[in-house]
């Protein structure tokens, strides 16, 4: 099974490595990239993940059990870090950076992985996890991050109607339950979008990855990574075993928890203040650690 898993991986990677040449010989300029990562996260992949919701077979009853432990697994790693921000006294322009690298997910990465090694039915499962769980850790994301400011409900209710993925994710899944379909036209436009929104996320992905490392956070960073990078989905794969949640599903969690945290951290922290040269440092390592720790957790529970 190895084989299938390393080559899934090696278009990624090529993708993100191709996207960090260009950026560092200039191909494109920096204000370029910024507007290409921006099409894709307001345009692009918003289609791509409304059509994937819209048109998905749903049955939450049937992935109840699998979805509440993908809850539990976020609400144990959320309650950690504010615990460990009380224990050792993290600084709070820092709280907001731990939390996103402990609970966002790159779903480009994922996205790509799924399509590329599951069926239908791993999509569909995934594409739940990212509509049901991408809008609450959003709001754990702000409020971390605002605990430098103070609680505000305003700026914690715009960000959220703000943010185009939890839009996308909603109407998707008012479409999804309105029994409506498609149009054939329609569905292929959304599929054109979505189509290059992978690819381009992927560049995106590489032309973002900086290091400016200080001595003193290079061993935090470290920890950082591997515990999101191996420590969660371990965490995920037992907590499935002991719920009785075997198979397919397992195997999707186990997946989304092994993903590197989401690229996008690094706007919604620089936006509310936050330590964002850590956030893009913690970024950078844990999509660079994810390619050597992601064929490990695959193989071992593929």
């Amino acid at each position: 099974m190895i084989a299938p898993i390393i080559n899934s991986l090696i278009p990624l990677g090529l993708c993100i490595l191709t996207g960090f040449v260009l950026k560092h010989q200039g191909f494109l300029s920096a204000k370029t990239w910024q507007q290409l990562d921006r099409l894709n996260y307001y345009l692009l992949f918003p289609a791509l993940l409304f059509l994937n919701l819209a048109t998905a077979d749903m049955n939450l009853a049937k992935f109840a059990l699998a979805l509440s432990v993908v809850l539990a697994v976020l609400l144990l790693a959320s309650i950690a870090i504010f615990v460990a921000h009380r224990v050792f006294d993290i600084h709070p322009q820092d709280i907001g950076v731990y939390m996103q690298s402990a609970i966002r997910f790159n779903t480009y990465v994922g996205l790509a992985l799924v399509a590329s090694l599951f069926d239908e039915a791993g999509m569909v499962i995934f594409s739940l996890i990212i509509a049901l769980f991408i809008p609450p850790i959003n709001v754990i994301s702000v409020i971390a991050l605002s605990l430098q400011h103070g609680f505000d409900a305003r700026l914690l209710l715009m960000n959220v109607l703000k943010n185009p993925l939890i839009v996308a994710c909603a109407l998707a899944l008012a479409f999804n339950a309105s029994s409506l379909t498609l149009m054939a036209g329609v569905e292929g436009f959304f599929g054109q979008l979505a189509s290059a929104s992978l690819p381009l996320g992927l560049l995106c992905i590489g032309a973002g990855l900086q290091f400016r490392l200080k001595s003193s956070e290079l061993g935090i960073i470290i920890a950082n990574s591997l515990i999101r990078l191996l420590c969660m989905p371990v965490l995920a794969y037992a907590l499935c075993t002991m719920m009785g949640v075997v198979g397919i599903e397992r195997q999707i969690i186990t997946l989304f928890f092994a993903l590197p945290t989401a690229p996008t951290a690094f706007s919604l922290t620089q936006a509310l203040g936050g330590n964002h040269p850590l956030m893009a440092n913690i970024i950078s390592m844990q999509t660079l650690l994810a390619m050597l720790t992601l064929p490990v957790i695959l193989w071992l529970v593929l």
